[in-house]
């Protein structure tokens, strides 16, 4: 195996976090040494009908939130269902 097959093959075993590492610290180091940035590639994502914001929530595994109205916080009690609360008040 030559040097770059060696580093694909290292860089396809790491999870996809560990990735985006790899490619921010390849990039400081060519801005460290002055070489030119590679050309961006735009790939085709699945159109999901989401926004890329959306999109990029769940790509670092954003779990999510609830959507209800701005009085939530004053409500909440009257809007939340805890009858499968378990336990006894103190």
């Amino acid at each position: 195996m030559t040097t770059l097959n060696d580093i694909q093959a290292e860089i396809a075993a790491l999870p996809p976090n560990l990735r985006a590492e790899v490619l921010d610290f390849v990039r400081f180091v060519k801005q460290r040494h002055g070489l030119p940035a590679a050309p961006a590639v735009m790939t085709a994502a699945p159109d999901t009908g989401d926004s890329a914001f959306f999109q990029a929530l769940e790509a670092v595994g954003f779990v999510g939130c609830i959507d209800t109205n701005e009085q939530l916080s004053a409500a909440y009690k009257n809007r939340l269902d805890f009858s499968a609360k378990s336990g006894t008040r103190a």
